[in-house]
């Protein structure tokens, strides 16, 4: 994990963001730079492609740390960062520190392509099952739908190489670029979607991740905190408004065609409207079943712990 710039802006985009009307703008004195989380993943790329363009139209300036969606859960409960993407179920479980910017979160409604079940037997005859360790709400989605199939498989963390789990587990969790590449490779004889699982069990939308602020940051410096979230929401909406430009800035900088990143960008839904909260609250409310939480958050921005088992 390290310290870097966010992909630049489009070719032919501009060279200069525009000030947003009414957005928030820096008290004079104030100090510019806050700590920015970017999951390192390419799902992430149209929320930072045109981000530091933008949050400099506002005027301020961030520094971007990179990293895994578990290393930013980290840093971001650590105070080391101070605005992230974290795991779903993370915030969750920091929500009496974190808060919502809730103009943002990576969620899908079915496929999402990026978070696979891989298995070399038929899932009903699952038994064992290596899990990711870049990931939090995967792995308790996975927890929760093995429930709905009526699995007791045991878990275990993936160590070594993909050969090792292979060889040792009969299921294996998987997220991210590398979930992408072993499903393009058919590497495994069956995959299983978890966005497409669970929409098929709940009918609702699957909420990944959230836009969370360290609670202290939002106190002190609530402006330039509204001004992060509104340059993400406005790098998000350039990029809509560009699709194919988009997909081919992301295949310049990862290892996908353009094609298909287009086709995965239009499968991951960057907003978090009411149909997206009732489905991340239809998540907790299951993860509370199964102990992986002891109380769900509300939703609403800069809401606290709500309801308990």
């Amino acid at each position: 994990m390290s310290g870097s710039s966010a992909p630049g802006s489009l070719s032919g985009a501009p060279t200069a963001a525009s000030p947003t009307p009414g957005a928030p703008r820096p008290a004079p004195g104030a100090r510019r730079i806050a700590r920015v989380g970017r999951i390192e993943f390419v799902n992430c790329f149209p929320l930072y492609c045109h981000f530091e363009e933008e949050l400099a139209g506002l005027g301020y300036e961030a520094e971007i740390i990179e990293g895994t969606p578990a290393e930013l859960n980290s840093l971001l409960a650590r105070g080391e960062i101070d605005i992230a993407l974290p795991s779903s179920i993370e915030f969750a479980r920091h929500a009496d520190r974190w808060a919502l910017l809730p103009g943002i979160s990576i969620s899908s409604f079915g496929a999402v392509d990026s978070i696979q079940l891989f298995t070399q037997i038929p899932r009903a005859q699952l038994e064992s099952i290596a899990l990711t360790e870049k990931s939090a709400t995967s792995v308790c989605l996975l927890k929760v739908l093995c429930g709905e199939w009526g699995l007791e498989p045991s878990y275990a963390p993936r160590q070594g190489p993909l050969a090792q789990a292979l060889a040792n587990f009969g299921g294996l969790l998987l997220i991210g670029d590398e979930a992408l590449h072993i499903l393009r490779a058919g590497v495994y004889p069956h995959s299983y979607d978890l966005g497409e699982e669970w929409r098929l069990v709940t009918g609702l939308p699957m909420v990944y991740a959230v836009c969370a602020v360290r609670r202290e940051f939002l106190d002190e410096r609530r402006d330039e905190a509204r001004a992060v979230e509104a340059a993400l929401v406005a790098s998000r909406d350039r990029c809509a408004r560009q699709p194919l430009e988009t997909a081919a800035a992301a295949a310049q900088l990862y290892d996908f065609s353009a094609a298909y990143l287009d086709h995965y960008f239009d499968q991951l839904k960057y907003g978090f409207p009411a149909e997206y909260r009732r489905g991340l609250a239809e998540f907790y409310r299951r993860a509370l079943v199964i102990g992986e939480l002891e109380q769900a958050p509300g939703l609403d921005a800069d809401s606290a712990p709500a309801a308990g088992r």
